[in-house]
């Protein structure tokens, strides 16, 4: 089974780097993709695989750090953090319609609850910096990787 781990954000401002370094932390394992914002490149970053993981911030009103994990038919209205123009949902939903044999048969959005992602910093919140080990427990059980 092919799998990708996608990142979302922007590594210089604060909590909207987390998908980024939750990514960069999967040595070998699984493909991965890192992207600053988000279009139609994720739909090409999702093209070919099986199984697909997308992590980013998002900002729902839980406790920093939160994990909060989304399925491909959850359309609601998340805020994903920093950067990014369209919504992940939406841009998904397109990705089936127009390459329905060629999208991941699952995908899984991880968002990690963010608190700042305004201040200049390559540094996550102690509260989102924490999450992290968190996060890849729950991306490496949905993906079968030791």
């Amino acid at each position: 089974m092919k799998s990708v781990i996608i990142g979302i954000g922007n590594p210089n401002f604060k909590d909207d780097g987390v998908g980024l370094k939750i990514v960069e932390n999967f040595q070998g394992d699984v493909d991965k993709v890192t992207l600053l914002n988000i279009g139609f490149n994720l739909i090409d970053s999702l093209l070919g695989y099986d199984k697909a993981v997308i992590v980013d911030g998002v900002k729902t009103g839980k406790e920093p750090g939160s994990i909060i994990e989304f399925d491909v038919d959850f359309w609601g209205d998340v805020y994903a953090s920093g950067t990014h123009n369209f919504s992940i949902f939406e841009i998904i939903r397109i990705g089936y319609s127009v390459f329905p044999d060629e999208m991941p048969k699952e995908i899984k959005i991880i968002g990690v609850e963010v608190e700042d992602v305004e201040t200049l910093s390559r540094e996550c919140s102690p509260a989102v910096e924490s999450a992290i080990p968190k996060a890849m427990l729950i991306i490496k059980e949905y993906l079968g990787i030791n």
